[in-house]
């Protein structure tokens, strides 16, 4: 084996065990995450805690980027997540059986609006037109919609004040509240 072959190992052995070591100091808070968001949006059999936080690791396995902190792996497990449930929601919407419905929350978590995968699909196309116009915009969905966080973490998170935060939540929140009503 080549000595630059070597090297690229070491590092890919590297990389492995600090995601690694980085998903079990976190798995607590990601599987708290996960069942925030199968509570609040999909009343299914089929999809729980322990399956979408080891999906949600899975995927961040092939992402390119490495995480610099523990906030910053939890910020990208809530992206994923998202882009798991969208594909269980079109994976839903493609079988065809009415699928599940799912409880989707445009504000407070304990007041669930049902819908239907056709919906969760139209708001990811949203939420992509949204990163299109202002990609903070959509960070501060995901991170409040997907991850659960408060504004309050998000902004530490995001290293802007909480102010900011707000006003962005406000203003994502009605562009994409206009934008769900079109489609």
């Amino acid at each position: 084996m080549s000595e630059a072959s070597n090297v690229r190992q070491e590092v890919s052995s590297s990389n492995f065990s600090a995601k690694r070591d980085m998903f079990l100091s976190c798995y607590d808070e990601l599987s708290e995450m996960a069942s925030r968001r199968l509570r609040s949006e999909y009343q299914s059999m089929t999809l729980d805690t322990s399956a979408l936080v080891h999906e949600a690791y899975m995927k961040m396995d092939q992402h390119k980027k490495d995480t610099t902190d523990k906030n910053h792996f939890l910020a990208i497990a809530a992206i994923v997540m998202r882009r798991y449930l969208v594909d269980y929601a079109r994976q839903k919407n493609r079988l065809k059986r009415g699928g599940d419905q799912i409880r989707l929350t445009y504000g407070e978590l304990d007041k669930p609006i049902h819908t239907t995968p056709e919906e969760i699909l139209n708001l990811n196309d949203a939420l992509t037109r949204l990163k299109a116009i202002n990609n903070r915009y959509c960070r501060v969905v995901e991170y409040h919609f997907f991850g659960g966080y408060k504004h309050q973490e998000i902004a530490q998170m995001m290293g802007l004040s909480i102010d900011t935060i707000r006003r962005d939540w406000r203003l994502a929140k009605a562009w994409l509240s206009k934008e769900l009503k079109e489609a």
